[in-house]
């Protein structure tokens, strides 16, 4: 990461009035570019910081979840079922320049941060908006999480599993929401151009159900334009060049050789196997005559090497593979660090440690140097001073629990 201290975003402040991961990473993104983004938090906390206890997660020394998605940003804890409260929350707005929120509606009525709340105080704010299924229609108030609203709703997890007759797999945590999370990104920064041109400020949205769409959106597509999808009783017959195989070691790779006449010939050539050209084992105009045979004897060839040496044997092959990756593997992983897919992380629990970058970068503008997700409330006392409050108000206003930060140790 560069040490350099001018940022794109900077001077851009944002309010994360957020909850868990989808709409809050939109937010992560535009911190990394520089901007200030205060989270809001009840003094219980984001449920986010729950998610491990309650989501049959694996227990860490620290929040990984809480971490990832708020990285870099102030916690300000403000009650705002309370008056006071709500006015505060205004005081901020009238100097933001978005303010992000995917509670669902009506929540967001209740506290009083709709888009008809909250836009009149600046004409010049990007209001944001994620919900689970969209701003209308019948399912428009209802809760949702990525495993519902764009992992189920959408097909993908009906798609992904073998066979109609195999049971489905839930999504990994945050699988919808980060993707998702980019689609509101775009929407504000798209957002922040018109500002630009015309000075008004925009109401944006998105949700999980319609990038769940998106992302299967080839076979929606197919659906809309009357294919017929055939049964799946059992799982499709297993082509010999798009399929999995194992390694001395345990490990798994896949071929992709959609290629197949010009990377066929190449494969038998690097796994000295010309004997396979020779007998015709591959027949393209009939893929899958010999299919068994040539898979049993391909599996033979990578069973006799581990996962290191069928990499480098087939790296500059031009045969299309792809390894399958652990999520323990990456910190190791060369090309994850040379790319910075994986950066640094300043925080005071860990020595070298890192985190997952926004996933991309723009040529001569530096991202910021990550620093750890905040406690909650740690920064209410500072935001407000800086924003005039005077420290005997503050105290008062903590006192009658419309705002709370913790007590300073030692």
């Amino acid at each position: 990461m560069n040490t350099k201290s001018d940022h794109l975003l900077e001077g851009i402040k944002v309010i994360d009035a957020a909850s868990f991961i989808a709409g809050p990473s939109a937010a992560t993104i535009m911190s990394d570019y520089g901007a200030e983004v205060i989270k809001i938090e009840p003094q219980s906390g984001d449920s986010l910081r729950n998610l491990i206890i309650n989501g049959r997660m694996p227990i860490g020394p620290e929040n990984y979840c809480w971490e990832l998605t708020s990285r870099n940003k102030k916690s300000i804890s403000l009650n705002l079922k309370d008056v006071k409260a709500q006015n505060i929350l205004l005081d901020l707005v009238k100097e933001a320049d978005v303010f992000i929120t995917n509670m669902p509606f009506p929540i967001r009525k209740k506290l009083k941060i709709t888009a008809k709340d909250i836009m009149p105080h600046n004409e010049r704010i990007i209001y944001a908006s994620l919900t689970g299924y969209g701003e209308v229609g019948p399912d428009a108030d209802r809760t949702a999480y990525d495993s519902m609203a764009w992992w189920a709703r959408s097909g993908l997890m009906d798609f992904v599993r073998p066979s109609n007759n195999s049971p489905v797999a839930w999504s990994t945590p945050g699988m919808g929401d980060h993707p998702t999370g980019m689609a509101l990104y775009g929407a504000i920064m798209t957002a922040l151009y018109k500002r630009e041109r015309t000075g008004e400020g925009s109401e944006v949205s998105t949700s999980l159900m319609s990038n769940g769409a998106w992302a299967n959106g080839v076979f929606i597509q197919a659906a809309l334009m009357d294919v017929e999808f055939p049964d799946r009783p059992e799982p499709l017959p297993r082509h010999p060049f798009y399929d999995f195989y194992t390694t001395k070691d345990e490990r798994e790779f896949a071929l992709g050789m959609i290629n197949s006449r010009i990377e066929w010939p190449k494969l038998a050539d690097i796994l000295d196997r010309k004997d396979w050209i020779d007998r015709e084992l591959f027949d393209f105009e009939n893929p899958f005559d010999n299919a068994d045979i040539l898979r049993a004897e391909l599996s033979d060839e990578f069973k006799n090497r581990k996962l290191k040496e069928v990499d480098e044997l087939l790296r500059n092959s031009a045969v299309t593979y792809g390894v399958l990756g652990r999520t323990t593997d990456h910190r190791e992983d060369s090309q994850f660090l040379e790319t910075e897919t994986l950066v640094p992380l300043e925080h005071e629990s860990f020595e070298d440690l890192y985190t997952v970058n926004s996933p991309f970068n723009i040529v001569g503008e530096n991202k910021i140097n990550f620093s750890r997700a905040p406690k909650i409330g740690e920064h209410t006392e500072q935001v407000l001073t800086e924003m005039g409050y005077e420290r005997s108000d503050l105290e008062e206003l903590k006192n009658e629990n419309s705002i709370y930060w913790p007590e300073k140790k030692g």
